[in-house]
C-alpha cells in the first residue's frame, strides 16, 4: 500500500489531474490554454460548451445526488432530479445546436439513469468520503483528482468505481491508476479492484487488472516533472501571443509574473 501522502502547505502549487495531464500529453500549450490560462477580465478559465460535457455533468450530479440520499430515490424521484439539472443546461448553454439534438442527448441521459437505479445494488458499500483528495508528486506538483464512488469490500480493501457516459470503451486506464493511487494515499487502505461503470450498456462496473501502483506513481512523477519544466517556457510564450491577441481586440495585456 502506497505511503500516505503529507498534507502541507505548498507555495504555487501545480495541480495536475487526469484530464490536465492527458491535455498536456497532447499538446502542452493547449493544456497551458485549457487548464491554466484565465481571462484577464473576469478571472475565469476558458470553457466551451458542448453536448457531451453537458449530459455527462447531469449524469453524474444526478447519480451523485441519489447516492449521497439516505433513503435511496425512487426512479421517477431521481429522474425528475435529472429533469431540473437539465435546466441549467438547455438550448445553447448546454452546446446543443437544435432541439432535436438536445433530445437525443437527454433521451441517452434518462436511459443512463434508469439503468444506474436499476443496477445501484451492485455496488459496495461507500468507502469514508474523502474531500479534495491529493498527491504530493514531486516538489510542488500536487496530483488532484475528484472519485465518483469508492466501495469497500469486506476485508477492508476498496474499489475504484469511474462512472461514464460516452459512446465508447476508454483505451487508456491511467484515470483509475490515478484515483486508485488518490484512494490508497489518502484513505489509508489497499485499492484491490478498480473498474469504468459505462452507463448507457452496462449492469455494473468493467474491471481492469491492476498493475502495481508504486511503478505508476514513478511515472507520474517523472510526468510532473515535465509538466513543471514545459511551464516555465510554455507560461511566457502563450501570454506574449495571448497579449497580441488581447491588445488587438481589447487593448488590454496580461501581466507576466
Amino acid at each position: 500500500m502506497l505511503i500516505k501522502s503529507k498534507q502541507e502547505f505548498i507555495k504555487n502549487p501545480i495541480y495536475l489531474s487526469y484530464t490536465s495531464l492527458k491535455d498536456f500529453l497532447k499538446c502542452p500549450r493547449s493544456y497551458y490554454l485549457k487548464d491554466l490560462y484565465k481571462d484577464p477580465k473576469n478571472n475565469y478559465r476558458l470553457q466551451v460548451a458542448s453536448p457531451h460535457l453537458s449530459l455527462g455533468s447531469v449524469v453524474h450530479d444526478s447519480v451523485k445526488w441519489f447516492l449521497d440520499e439516505p433513503e435511496k430515490p425512487t426512479l421517477e424521484q431521481t429522474i425528475e432530479k435529472f429533469r431540473n439539472l437539465w435546466l441549467k443546461f438547455r438550448k445553447k448553454r448546454g452546446g446543443f445546436s437544435s432541439d432535436e439534438e438536445e433530445g437525443n442527448f437527454g433521451r441517452r441521459g434518462l436511459a443512463m439513469i434508469e439503468n444506474f437505479v436499476k443496477n445501484w445494488q451492485v455496488l459496495e458499500k461507500a468507502a469514508q468520503g474523502v474531500t479534495f483528495p491529493k498527491y504530493n508528486l514531486v516538489d510542488n506538483v500536487i496530483l488532484i483528482g475528484n472519485f465518483d464512488y469508492i466501495g469497500q469490500f469486506e476485508d477492508g480493501s476498496l474499489h475504484v468505481i469511474d462512472f461514464k457516459t460516452g459512446a465508447n470503451d476508454e483505451q487508456d486506464a491511467l484515470q483509475l491508476y490515478i484515483y486508485a493511487i488518490l484512494a490508497e494515499s489518502n484513505l489509508g487502505k489497499s485499492v484491490s479492484e478498480a473498474g469504468f461503470w459505462y452507463l448507457d450498456r452496462d449492469g455494473g462496473p468493467k474491471d481492469i487488472v491492476l498493475d502495481p501502483l508504486p511503478a505508476k506513481l514513478e511515472w507520474l512523477a517523472e510526468k510532473g516533472k515535465d509538466v513543471k519544466k514545459a511551464l516555465k517556457v510554455i507560461t511566457v510564450i502563450n501570454i506574449k501571443i495571448i497579449n497580441i491577441i488581447l491588445f488587438m481586440v481589447f487593448g488590454v495585456v496580461q501581466q507576466v509574473n
